[in-house]
């Protein structure tokens, strides 16, 4: 994302589509590859004419065919996938119930969870001394890919009611807060801004209306005070935001190489909490204690089941919930994955992937439309992933070469040089000019996970989504035959994503 001076905007470069051979992507040369290959084969055995051109035409069809604004090659995989969890019936899971038989608690297994929660478990890492209010920290441990995470609650103060000078401020001061991330041999592989909103009532603002009746002198004012409230519940949202670290174990010194993670993996984390909350609140945000264990179980249970009429109910803060929860209660006790939504206990959820960020430049608060938006439940994630200077100039260097090459070769064969290969070539040399001006690079993805009771209210509040993204420039396409991976994309946890959308 680069940024011009004067009204201060901001821009996105757009994904990398330069592919393998004249904007052809791995799958499609492969694809006719083989196709020719196929054909050339039958043809040397004698094989007749229209039985060799078959392997060509299902390549072409595999490589160029499009159905429902996918190219079929981009269906295969989903394809395959979902095959093989309905095969080895997996797109079901049910939790054991002990309840005849000692509890899990009591012989030391890890929780039961879902196969797409798998590998994760939780546990308390004691208080620190640095942040008095925490009642313990809450780490997310993931032994599939060895890594440790923690979260902290973050909120911002007034950005939407601020000046556009004050808001530009804010954006700087943020990415200075996550530039700290981006060095040589650095413990932090991956950041997580999950933002989660939810149907929050006006309690608080009643309570706070009792609270001070007594200190009230004008009726009249209270009485415009209820109105407003009596109006305004039914729209009234509320917003958390959690912000999660997660250390890979093997970049730890000191660190342990079997597959629990060591205490020099959680004192790296602890530390990483410590220096990030220092930056967060030199930015202007208001931070509050690292989430302890029942904390970050709450968290996860909100947003597995937020149809669950209890944990809706929130506290003046996140440290009042402390303890609500048990670790071991973090996860669903049933999940079904379908096709185009998963299932979990009383839920239903539907993710997407966030294919195109604004092409054009725009303001500080471009997001507003889809943050502020009263629709339901709904979680934006933003998934972070520091890049060294040394790995940034590299990647600078290989995309500029592959975009150069993709250029010739299109020039040569006759084939047109659109806008979009012009703007991938201005947005690699504004990254190498931000590098060289001591900028950090940060490689980032986009997620939004729609949650509701049943599938009607879904599927109506997908279409409004849908909606209001578009109205702050950004297409969702739907996370089809994964919607499981992307629930797990959305939760306060360092389970990150594959090297290429797809998972």
């Amino acid at each position: 994302m680069t940024a011009s001076e004067g009204a201060r905007t901001y821009r996105f470069g757009p994904l990398d589509r330069s592919g393998w051979l004249l904007g052809l992507g791995a799958a499609q040369c492969l694809g006719l590859a083989a196709g020719i290959v196929t054909a050339g084969l039958i043809l040397q055995h004698g094989g007749p004419l229209p039985v060799a051109l078959v392997p060509v035409l299902a390549g072409s069809i595999l490589a160029f065919g499009i159905w429902e604004g996918r190219r079929f090659h981009e269906w295969l995989p989903l394809l395959l996938r979902f095959s093989f969890l309905r095969v080895s019936r997996r797109t079901r899971w049910v939790a054991p119930l002990p309840l005849l038989t000692a509890s899990a608690a009591d012989d030391g297994r890890p929780p039961a969870l879902p196969p797409f929660l798998h590998g994760l478990e939780l546990v308390d890492a004691g208080p620190v001394p640095w942040s008095p209010l925490a009642a313990g920290v809450g780490v997310v441990v993931d032994r599939r890919h060895r890594t440790v995470s923690g979260s902290v609650p973050a909120r911002g103060r007034g950005f939407s009611l601020v000046e556009r000078g004050d808001q530009d401020r804010s954006v700087q001061l943020w990415g200075d807060a996550l530039a700290g991330f981006c060095t040589e041999h650095g413990q932090v592989c991956r950041l997580r801004i999950t933002e989660w909103a939810a149907p929050g009532g006006v309690g608080d603002h009643e309570r706070f209306l009792v609270g001070h009746a007594q200190a009230a002198r004008h009726t009249e004012a209270r009485r415009s005070y209820e109105e407003l409230l009596a109006t305004a519940g039914p729209a009234a949202v509320g917003h958390e935001v959690l912000v999660t670290v997660t250390v890979d174990t093997r970049r730890v010194r000191g660190a342990s190489r079997e597959a629990a993670p060591g205490q020099a993996a959680i004192a790296a984390l602890l530390e990483e909490l410590r220096l990030l909350t220092g930056r967060l609140d030199a930015a202007g945000l208001s931070v509050g204690p690292p989430l302890s264990a029942g904390d970050t179980a709450t968290a996860l249970r909100r947003r597995l089941d937020p149809s669950n009429p209890p944990l809706l109910v929130r506290g003046g803060s996140l440290a009042e919930l402390a303890g609500l929860l048990a670790p071991r209660n973090m996860g669903p006790l049933a999940s079904e994955t379908g096709w185009g939504r998963i299932r979990t206990d009383g839920s239903v959820h539907r993710s997407y992937w966030v294919a195109e960020w604004p092409r054009l430049e725009v303001g500080p608060a471009w997001v507003e439309p889809l943050i502020l938006h009263a629709g339901g439940v709904r979680t934006v994630a933003i998934h972070l992933e520091p890049v060294p200077p040394s790995r940034s100039q590299r990647h600078i260097e290989r995309d500029a070469t592959r975009l150069a090459a993709d250029e010739e070769q299109r020039t040569r064969h006759g084939f047109r040089v659109g806008a979009r290969h012009h703007r991938a070539r201005a947005a690699v040399a504004e990254r190498e000019a931000e590098l060289v001006a001591g900028y950090a690079e940060l490689e980032f993805a986009g997620f939004v996970t729609v949650s509701a009771a049943d599938e009607d209210a879904l599927a109506r509040s997908c279409a409004e989504y849908e909606q209001v993204a578009a109205q702050a420039g950004l297409e969702l396409r739907a996370l089809d035959a994964r919607h499981d991976l992307g629930l797990v994309c959305s939760l306060p946890v360092g389970r990150g994503l594959a090297r290429r959308i797809g998972f």
